[in-house]
């Protein structure tokens, strides 16, 4: 009877040691996938803008919205006194940046962004020309009212389809 207990303590150090070695194991890839992604993962990078006047006047207090490459907004903010925008801490890839400020043409840039660099970035807001807005205070509030008659439209036409939609869907 003794050697069939030295057979079973055997036996027995033997599991207790696969089960060490397989929950060590699980522990170890369990640890490495906790540190991993952080390391793998690229590290940040910036995007420092300046917005001028075709003068090459800083252009303060003009909204900023930025947009992932899919145009999903990330963010919207206002430049500086100087003119400054600096967003911090952006994943690597690609952005678009929107600029506006009153009278002054509206501007959009793609924009990469590297791991660890910063993206420096000059736009220029030119004025609106003179040619654009009417001269005739009738003409631009005729071409609002036929802008916002044939919008209405399309809204109207598109209620319609979806209702239909919805109607042949029963």
């Amino acid at each position: 009877m003794g050697a069939e207990e030295s057979r079973h303590d055997l036996w027995a150090k033997r599991i207790h040691t696969w089960i060490g070695i397989v929950a060590g194991s699980v522990a170890s890839v369990a640890a490495a996938y906790n540190f991993l992604p952080s390391f793998v993962r690229a590290a940040p990078g910036d995007i420092a803008a300046v917005v001028r006047e075709q003068s090459g006047a800083p252009v303060s207090r003009a909204h900023v919205e930025l947009l992932t490459s899919q145009n999903i907004l990330l963010g919207t903010s206002e430049t500086d006194r100087n003119g400054r925008y600096v967003k911090k801490d952006l994943q690597p890839g690609s952005y678009i940046l929107k600029v506006r400020r009153g009278s002054l043409e509206p501007q959009v840039a793609m924009v990469s962004v590297a791991s660890k660099e910063t993206t420096d970035l000059e736009l220029v807001l030119r004025s609106r020309s003179q040619a654009q807005a009417p001269t005739n205070p009738q003409a631009g509030s005729t071409s609002m009212a036929q802008g916002n008659a044939i919008r209405s439209a399309l809204e109207d036409t598109g209620a319609a389809w979806i209702k239909s939609l919805g109607k042949a869907g029963r």
